[in-house]
């Protein structure tokens, strides 16, 4: 990686948010990204080396492996619609940003979408709000009742948030 340009390391780079993310980049900011990518298809892969983008072939289940290419990134994107609730591999993404922060001292960024389903409530369109939620606001994340799809996952996104702040 060059000094000037960001690493960004990206999970689900063949899914529908995941690839069309993959695409923005690749197209209207690669002269400002290292991009790197975790795949499980080796066809996949080598379709993407032509645009410069570095290839890894694993999966959510090799966590070491995520652990280690996370702590090497400025920025991790996280598009897990194939296994949003995949904790194993929450937990290395996590560590390995801890792990970037504590040799770097610079806070890496998370973007982690999970679909929107937390905010799910079957109104049916016969319910209004004024409720707008803003990710942003870390108090009204966490008030996110526990049952909500998605949430043990988030819940640790915010507890590193935190053990973050503290240091």
């Amino acid at each position: 990686m060059s000094s000037d340009r960001a690493s960004v390391f990206l999970l689900g780079a063949t899914g529908y948010i995941g690839g069309g993310v993959l695409a923005r980049l690749v197209v209207n900011a690669k002269p400002l990204f290292d991009i790197t990518v975790l795949l499980r298809d080796a066809v996949k892969a080598d379709k993407l080396k032509p645009f410069g983008v570095k290839t890894v072939l694993g999966s959510l289940d090799d966590t070491e492996k995520i652990e280690s290419l996370a702590s090497q990134a400025d920025i991790v994107l996280v598009e897990w619609q194939a296994d949003a609730d995949h904790i194993e591999s929450t937990k290395a993404v996590l560590a390995g940003l801890k792990d970037r922060y504590q040799k770097t001292g610079k806070p890496p960024v998370l973007i982690h979408t999970s679909g929107t389903g937390v905010l799910a409530d079957d109104a049916e369109g016969m319910h209004d709000t004024d409720v707008m939620y803003n990710d942003n606001d870390v108090e009204q994340l966490a008030k996110i009742p526990p049952e909500q799809p998605h949430r043990e996952i988030d819940l640790l996104v915010l507890a590193a948030d935190e053990e973050g702040e503290q240091h």
